[in-house]
């Protein structure tokens, strides 16, 4: 092979490989914990990160929506989906990093597949971590779909594509996240009840405390907290 192949044309280092890492994670300590890891020798064209936001509507009782009532209500998880080859049968330096002990391609595949089961010791799923460049996405899979896509004379998968979902986060947000974690508010606000909801319902979507709702109704002067008047606007204090 010829070694210009192995460099960037950009650089003068080796070309950075995508790898899918499984198993125990020490997640406080962000360090890897008897994870195994495959080495893919084609990176992915493209991978996609997906997230999502939910809103309550705090429009009052016959009154008309604003976008202005919408409050920010549950953050959810990141969605990662790439697609990875391996391949057993083109020769290049990686291409057998992940069989080890006369492993084939398929044994590799069926360890893949025990990803979306439940482990019987600890009932929980195995971590995953995508991780390519300065880029490493932690979580669980939730989707997994091998296509076997050449075989050898004995009908053994010698090349497979594996197309991925792991919902999680990536390290760098989720360490982001925790160096400033949610606060009571710093200036009063003011949100309105609908219907099904109660004063401890919002003194923890804002303070993350149930108890802080005597806060919210000595503030607006509510005797009863079981009889509010969803109509009205309430001040939230800051604390």
């Amino acid at each position: 092979m010829n070694k210009k192949n192995e460099f960037l044309m950009r650089d003068d280092g080796p070309l950075s490989k995508a790898q899918l890492m499984y198993g125990s994670y020490d997640g406080l300590r962000e360090n890897a914990r008897n994870m195994k890891s495959i080495s893919v020798q084609f990176n992915p064209s493209e991978y996609s990160v997906s997230r999502g936001l939910k809103f309550k509507n705090k429009t009052g009782h016959g009154e008309e929506a604003d976008p202005k009532d919408l409050q920010a209500a549950d953050s959810e998880l990141a969605n990662l989906r790439v697609s990875l080859v391996l391949d057993a049968a083109t020769y290049m330096p990686e291409a057998r990093e992940y069989l080890k002990d006369k492993q084939t391609l398929a044994d590799v595949c069926s360890e893949l597949a025990l990803l979306m089961k439940i482990e019987g010791e600890n009932h929980e799923q195995p971590y995953v971590c995508f991780s390519w460049g300065g880029m490493a996405f932690l979580g669980h899979m939730t989707s997994l779909n091998i296509s076997y896509q050449m075989f050898d004379m004995d009908g053994n998968p010698v090349r497979v594509k594996l197309d991925v979902e792991i919902e999680g986060e990536d390290l760098r947000v989720s360490k982001e996240i925790r160096a400033n974690p949610k606060e009571s508010p710093d200036r009063t606000k003011y949100r309105r009840l609908n219907q099904r909801e109660e004063l401890w319902m919002l003194a923890d979507a804002e303070y993350n405390d149930v108890s802080c709702w005597k806060e919210i109704a000595r503030e607006n002067g509510i005797l009863n907290p079981r009889r509010v008047d969803h109509t009205r606007r309430l001040k939230v204090p800051a604390l």
